[in-house]
């Protein structure tokens, strides 16, 4: 029975070792070298499988496609960090850019399209705050909730229709570049930018970590943890109603199954990153790494021809499999501990 399992075994014990080698280092440093490896390791496999994939044409299209996930999974860091989770959140960029395409047929200028999509991303943010933080409800299920609020809302207003035909006075801050280098990369680096800053340089991100950690043990020490949830919740809000923006300048219109995947991913490229689902835990660069990760092996299946089916196989594969190693890796806790 040992040999016929030895085969199996072996390179998950191996796979097993790797990951738990490098989160020994650091909680999450550890996991951002591992990351780092398996980057490597895939471009080398998939510049191989494929003279595409490592052109300066190719590696721009994967820059500019990230954006809106490198947008989104920054919140959820912070979301997860805090110890929730937000599902609603591609149903939030859905709603935004929605607006922005109705906002757009309507007449209305940037300068007023801008603020408006802002303000709707913010509003759906708060209400999960408030769902999560007022009522109570657990962030799972809260957030699932508005996850069909969010989609009903989209189909009823735009009536199963895309929405098309819209200016291009955005698509600069996409497509355009400065002295050779994207507007991506300095948009993804400005929102990075806010967000450690919001992590280490002010007291709201060392709550984050203290709620993630233990949140009975921040309300007694003074932390108003119900404020910071709701205002961590309005956050990913606003940041998802950005993505919305990002997405409206990059394509030019509104499709009727927008942001079906973004909560997916942005999960997973957050805890693939070294964020814990448990909360307490995480890293924006992780989590960037993790996005690109994500899309390299999005782009890297279209290039050698594999149906875009598999897609969400591999991420949730991806997910479930970075989850369990987490799991194996800390001690069993109490049930009953926060």
């Amino acid at each position: 029975m040992r040999s016929k399992q030895f085969p199996l075994r072996l390179p998950f014990r191996l796979v097993m070792q790797f990951f738990r080698f490098f989160s020994s280092i650091s909680p999450t440093f550890g996991r951002e070298i591992a990351l780092a490896v398996a980057i490597a390791l895939l471009g080398t496999l998939l510049s191989v499988a494929s003279p595409y994939f490592f052109t300066l044409n190719n590696i721009t299209t994967l820059m500019r496609a990230s954006m809106e996930l490198d947008v989104i999974a920054v919140g959820m860091t912070l979301v997860i960090i805090m110890g929730g989770i937000d599902v609603s959140v591609g149903g939030i960029v859905a709603v935004s850019a929605m607006v922005a395409g109705r906002a757009y047929q309507a007449g209305l200028g940037t300068f007023l399209v801008v603020p408006i999509v802002f303000l709707v991303g913010g509003a759906l943010g708060a209400w999960n705050g408030f769902l999560c933080t007022v009522l109570r409800i657990p962030p799972i299920v809260a957030t699932l909730g508005s996850t069909y609020l969010f989609s009903a809302i989209m189909f009823l207003v735009i009536g199963g229709q895309w929405i098309t035909g819209l200016p291009n006075t955005l698509s600069p801050l996409v497509n355009g570049s400065v002295l050779g280098i994207p507007n991506a990369v300095f948009v993804v680096a400005a929102v990075y930018g806010l967000a450690r800053l919001i992590l280490q340089g002010v007291p709201f991100g060392r709550h984050l970590y203290a709620i993630g950690c233990n949140e009975p043990a921040a309300r007694l020490s003074g932390i108003n943890v119900d404020r910071t949830k709701f205002l961590t919740y309005l956050l990913l809000g606003l940041l998802a109603g950005f993505a919305a923006l990002l997405y409206v300048a990059r394509l030019r219109n509104v499709e009727i199954n927008i942001g079906t995947s973004h909560a997916l991913e942005a999960i997973a490229a957050t805890v693939l990153g070294g964020a814990s689902i448990r909360g307490g835990v995480g890293s924006l660069s992780g989590t960037l790494m993790g996005v690109f990760f994500i899309r390299m092996i999005q782009n890297g299946l279209v290039l050698i021809g594999v149906s875009s089916l598999w897609e969400s196989v591999v991420i949730g594969g991806l997910l479930i499999f970075v989850l369990a190693i987490d799991g194996l890796r800390r001690p069993r806790q109490n049930a009953f501990a926060s």
